[in-house]
């Protein structure tokens, strides 16, 4: 009876150890292209998501593993399972909600429109006087039937090709060229190649900041307002619950506004 009961607390013990060592890591996804958010920076990935997170795993007590990935697959992997969190500038809508679960919001964004100096200040003198409506009808007039850049999978694909559950009617004969990240098609309207393109605001402006500066400009209208938010297998409500919990704490300890300092100014 004794060596029975051995056994099983020995058998009992193991499992525990092979249990907790499951559940101490938690395995990321995102998108290493999407500067302030996510970007490589010698060889390792940083940016705004990436301390997040990893503050995240300190506060649970988990570790962290990051793997770079298409956006789509990151949300992909996610909604089967194959990874535990995907966080990669995210917008939370009822289209994704319904593959996929979402902490509360942590960053307001919007989509912008990059163009050439030249074209955008064409644009800026013409909308002077208009209200921001007018204006963006205005803009949208101006992209009607040209060749729109955007990344893969996201928001401004979905708004430039027009998606009912986005709300998007979509640019009248635009034509769509998804690349896999903000900045090859930012490179590409840069050589001539496209027309415009149509990103995420932070990303846009430091891509343009940092190579295209001279060349290229964003105009002030943004043509959306979205809320990023952490992706999690559909249904995880015990670990939405946790992201929740973590995002309020660092919101009111002053964790997150150091964030935005490091990464935004």
């Amino acid at each position: 009876m004794k060596k029975l009961l051995t056994a099983l607390l020995t058998g009992a013990a193991s499992l525990s150890l092979v249990a907790c060592g499951k559940s101490n890591k938690l395995v990321i996804g995102t998108n290493a292209a999407f500067p302030p958010f996510e970007y490589k920076e010698d060889g390792n990935i940083t940016g705004f998501d990436m301390d997040l997170i990893k503050k995240y795993g300190e506060s649970v007590g988990k570790k962290i593993e990051i793997k770079d990935m298409d956006f789509d697959a990151a949300l992909t992997s996610a909604s089967t399972g194959k990874i535990d969190i995907a966080i990669a500038g995210i917008t939370k809508n009822e289209k994704r909600e319904k593959t996929l679960s979402f902490s509360d919001g942590y960053y307001s964004s919007n989509q912008v429109v990059v163009l050439s100096t030249t074209t955008a200040n064409e644009i800026k003198t013409a909308t002077e006087t208009m209200t921001n409506d007018e204006k963006i009808t205005y803009i949208l007039s101006q992209l009607e039937g040209k060749k729109i850049g955007v990344q893969r999978a996201t928001t401004g694909q979905f708004y430039v090709e027009g998606d009912a559950d986005w709300e998007f009617d979509g640019i009248k004969d635009a034509k769509c060229n998804p690349y896999d990240n903000g900045g090859l098609a930012i490179k590409d309207l840069n050589d001539g190649k496209i027309d415009a393109v149509i990103l995420d605001e932070a990303p846009a402006k430091n891509i343009v900041s940092k190579n295209y500066s001279t060349t290229l400009s964003i105009l002030d209208s943004a043509l959306t307002e979205e809320e990023y938010a952490i992706a999690v297998k559909k249904g995880n409500t015990e670990l939405v619950n946790s992201l929740n919990e973590f995002i309020k704490t660092i919101k009111a300890n002053g964790e997150y506004a150091k964030l935005l300092e490091k990464y935004f100014g």
